[in-house]
């Protein structure tokens, strides 16, 4: 399949003015501008027929795509979930060193999970002309879907392959490399597996993950049992308590597996300060392969995502998509890789 579902930004596609706006509020363009701008010489009933207008249109500032101007700006707007998590900050390396060679600079957003921060910072992007959009997983709000539409923005999703995706996508898929996961412990002889994942509200990675763990029990006929999962917020502290909660709920569990490595150093450490042993009396997996893991004692067996090359490729293909090309896969599987280390 190919990216006709992107459509780079043309010069002859109609975008909305402040004229549209002034012309469905019933004022005129300098009245339209002067309300949105909080001007004081607006009366406050005709500001609110012009704001009414503008979020009807969708209109966005006088910087905006939407202006008079179809210039490039060479500028990339990205979003990722969170900047304190250094799987993300590779992943924003690897874009600006493929983009600035191009002439390309990066202004980068964090939604902290949140699809109407989201929104807003995409609004943010489209005011100052971005070219192109990347943008971390396939969950987005209506009208973030809705501004993409209507400005024409050639986007990218990054992190997660899924059909559920619009846009063209690179990473890897989560649910794949959470089923794999669960089934190599499983074929290691564990026989009460649990699992800590990230938040699943707005994360289409934590819930594919969630997904895969559950379908790998049930193609080994083992029942999904709720009472030994445990959703976390993506912290050390916060690790330590689901598993703290999942130790204190079922003594018999002899295996965790977390769905991210920061969850599961944090349920790491909560084994060392009960003085269980790992994994000779709990096994431990997680996910994302950070660098910690492979030096820590025990070693964390994990999942290695090819967090750098999906920066690459993501790049190569929104420069492409800037450019108009049209030759280019909408699913871009990177794959990922199984790290067997010492915590199983």
């Amino acid at each position: 399949m190919k990216s006709e579902a992107n459509v780079p930004l043309k010069s002859d596609h109609k975008l909305i003015t402040i004229r549209d706006v002034a012309r469905l509020a019933g004022v005129s363009p300098i009245t339209a501008s002067r309300a949105l701008n909080k001007s004081h010489l607006v009366k406050p009933e005709t500001r609110q027929k012009v704001e009414a207008a503008a979020a009807e249109l969708k209109f966005i500032g006088n910087s905006a795509a939407g202006s008079l101007s179809n210039k490039r700006s060479n500028i990339v707007g990205i979003i990722v979930p969170t900047l304190s998590n250094s799987i993300f900050a590779d992943t924003i390396q690897s874009i600006t060193s493929r983009l600035m060679p191009e002439g390309f600079q990066a202004l980068i957003g964090s939604n902290e999970y949140c699809l109407q921060r989201e929104e807003d910072i995409i609004r943010t992007f489209i005011s100052h002309r971005a070219d192109a959009l990347i943008l971390t997983g396939n969950i987005h709000s209506k009208v973030a879907e809705e501004l993409i539409e209507q400005y024409r923005i050639p986007t990218v999703e990054i992190w997660n392959i899924s059909e559920r995706s619009k846009h063209i996508s690179v990473g890897m898929s989560n649910y794949q490399a959470a089923f794999e996961m669960t089934s190599f412990l499983i074929s290691r002889g564990y026989e009460k597996i649990g699992y800590i994942g990230g938040p699943l509200e707005n994360n289409d990675r934590s819930q594919d993950r969630m997904q895969g763990y559950r379908d790998a029990l049930e193609k080994h006929d083992w029942s999904f049992d709720p009472a030994l999962t445990r959703e976390s917020p993506l912290e050390f502290a916060s690790g330590g308590a689901a598993m703290q909660s999942l130790l204190s709920k079922s003594q018999s569990i002899d295996c965790v597996f977390a769905s991210s490595d920061i969850i599961a150093f944090g349920a790491l450490m909560e084994c060392h300060r009960n003085e269980i042993k790992v994994p000779r009396d709990i096994a431990l997996a997680g996910f994302d392969n950070t660098a910690i893991g492979a030096i820590f004692s025990p070693a964390l067996t994990t999942i290695s995502v090819p967090r750098q090359r999906i920066g690459l490729k993501a790049a190569e293909i929104t420069l492409k998509l800037i450019r108009g090309e049209t030759d280019i896969n909408r699913r871009n599987d990177l794959g990922f890789d199984l790290k067997i280390r010492e915590t199983t």
